[in-house]
């Protein structure tokens, strides 16, 4: 039977304009900040990008033409736009990895501890919940927030280095990472909002931070294992695909101009789909989540 409490006075002041899920943003955000090591690899990522950028000013001064030197090396030695050091858009290829593995997986798993799993186990659903705020409103709220930490150790270090690039760099080069910025977005906001959704649909069946972790290091692990395994049993690099990791890479070098369809990747048409296929299917999990009126994560 409904009751009130003899002190509830109804809220009659001025009511915020933004919708319901902008205030979960905010709370989801501030509550990631909260956490020391969620801090840490966030100021790391960025700590990263700064190193970077001030090794390439140091080579830049002492030696101006490193990039051209660097070119000529790989005509040379038959490795054209192969080498690391090789400044056209396949060196964010590189440095790529440097971001996705030592920081947005792990933060992508301590996240889902800290933010997902930690709604259900300290009952914050039902504070939220007794405001005027939908279960779509709540994930997508905390979703954006969620795809917001992961874009802060992958794109916008990414970013910070291509503008240095570019601002330091002779004439001619912006032609050569010109695509950079909107095709290394394209590719990890699909990638965080993956995660995002991935880490969500697990929380709905684990209830458990530490359980929805070890499931996306296993995806990781496993997945990057039996992936090449199968290829050199079939040497058919469809095969490649099942490797997450492999996707990832195969995912941002198709946005950047560079499809590779051979040299040991998966077709870029079969990456994305396997990643759209992870992100589709998490989204389908969660939406019937809320149609049986069940918590989202």
């Amino acid at each position: 039977m409904a009751f009130r409490a003899p002190a509830y006075l109804r809220y009659e002041g001025e009511r915020a304009r933004q919708p319901a899920w902008w205030a979960i943003w905010r709370i989801t955000f501030r509550r990631g900040w909260k956490s020391t090591w969620v801090r840490r690899f966030t100021v790391g990522a960025i700590g990263l990008a700064a190193a970077i950028t001030l090794v390439m000013y140091f080579i830049q001064t002492v030696l101006p033409g490193w990039r051209t030197i660097l070119e000529d090396l790989g005509r040379l030695t038959g490795q054209e736009g192969k080498l690391p050091g090789a400044f056209d858009s396949r060196f964010y290829l590189v440095i790529l990895q440097w971001f996705i593995y030592p920081f947005l997986l792990p933060l992508g798993a301590l996240l889902g501890h800290e933010l997902i799993a930690g709604d259900l186990k300290s009952n914050a659903l039902e504070a939220y919940f007794s405001r005027p705020i939908t279960p779509w409103s709540y994930l997508l709220g905390r979703t954006g927030a969620f795809t917001a930490y992961l874009l802060l150790v992958t794109l916008a270090p990414l970013l910070w280095i291509w503008t240095f690039d570019v601002m330091t760099a002779p004439d001619g080069h912006f032609d050569k990472v010109s695509m950079v910025p909107l095709g290394m977005a394209a590719a990890m906001t699909i990638l965080a909002l993956t995660v995002a959704l991935f880490i969500q649909a697990l929380a709905t069946f684990t209830r458990s931070g530490t359980a929805t972790a070890i499931c996306l290091v296993a995806l990781v692990v496993l997945s990057g294992a039996l992936g090449p395994i199968l290829f050199e049993i079939t040497d058919k690099d469809s095969f490649l695909a099942i490797a997450f990791y492999q996707d990832i890479y195969t995912l941002a070098s198709g946005f950047l101009g560079w499809p590779f369809e051979q040299d040991d990747n998966p077709p870029f048409a079969l990456a994305l789909g396997v990643i759209s296929g992870i992100l589709l299917g998490s989204l389908a999990i969660l939406a019937l989540r809320i149609r049986r009126k069940g918590n989202v994560g």
